[in-house]
């Protein structure tokens, strides 16, 4: 099965399994007791720090030449119809949730954009049908929560320039044909350089697409997303505006905008929190009806 990551990746079939493992890292799973497709979805080791009906997340301590690593393992049941639909209308093989999130960590770290190192990957497949599959990535070296970020820092020049960042950022992100799905802040890890500039690095990549261009829409669900999930005590309704603004790269709304916003962004806002965002949000409401 094709696959659109790097070559730094071994690809390795064995009956019904199939996994990409990074080649610098191939000795340490082994010595880690990771070497086949079984090892990886049924090691019990770590702690389970988020569970569905369809995945589970265990963090794990793994030793090695160069010291102690920190990972995330993701596995995954079989994929749900609709998305196996999405592929099968593309003539080709459906992809396992691992796979697809997998294709996303290249697709951002392609951009420019830091995302977790991903060490390998898995899935089974019985007579063509997604029957499991795993992702292992390296927990981000540096940075916190956004939200957390937000909610500690007091100081109005650094969180502005932090605010401004973060709306370049996620326009570079979407004018790079790329979206998440599910921006929220818990999502955006952030850090402060010596120069005072931020850097923001993105998780959690499972919904992430890739086009040639990013749709109004799109977009829209994003920053709605993102904006919400900062109300109401991370920012400030002045800090959303000037984050709207900055993202729009305009110091005053034009009409478009004002549709854009009206029709792109509001609409998934208020299915993620009505009141919260009709309450901050009431100087673009308020411009919206102009």
């Amino acid at each position: 099965m094709r696959c659109s990551v790097g070559t730094e990746y071994e690809r390795l079939g064995e009956g019904d399994t199939l996994m990409w493992v990074r080649s610098d890292q191939r000795v340490m799973l082994r010595q880690n007791g990771l070497k086949r497709f079984a090892d990886f979805m049924t090691c019990e080791g770590g702690e389970v720090v988020n569970l569905h009906a369809w995945r589970e997340v265990r963090r794990l301590e793994l030793d090695g030449d160069d010291g102690g690593r920190t990972v995330f393992l993701k596995r995954f049941g079989p994929i749900h119809l609709k998305d196996a639909l999405k592929d099968l209308l593309r003539f080709r093989r459906v992809r396992t949730r691992a796979l697809i999130e997998f294709e996303m960590l290249y697709a951002f770290k392609r951009a420019g954009i830091t995302v977790p190192e991903t060490l390998a990957c898995g899935e089974r497949h019985v007579l063509g049908r997604d029957r499991a599959s795993f992702l292992m990535i390296e927990r981000l070296r540096a940075g916190r929560p956004l939200d957390e970020t937000l909610r500690e820092l007091d100081d109005v020049h650094r969180r502005r320039r932090l605010i401004t960042s973060l709306a370049e950022f996620v326009r570079g992100m979407h004018d790079a044909g790329l979206r998440h799905k599910g921006l929220f802040a818990k999502h955006l890890f952030v850090e402060e350089q010596p120069d005072g500039s931020w850097t923001t690095a993105v998780i959690d990549l499972q919904q992430a697409g890739e086009s040639r261009a990013v749709s109004s829409r799109r977009r829209g669900r994003d920053l709605a997303s993102l904006m919400v999930s900062l109300l109401p005590d991370a920012t400030t309704p002045r800090e959303q505006w000037t984050f709207l603004l900055r993202y729009l790269d305009k110091s005053k709304l034009t009409r478009k905008d004002l549709r854009f916003v009206r029709r792109g962004v509001l609409p998934h806002a208020r299915k993620l929190s009505r009141r919260t965002a009709y309450r901050a949000w009431q100087p673009i409401l308020e411009q919206t009806k102009a």
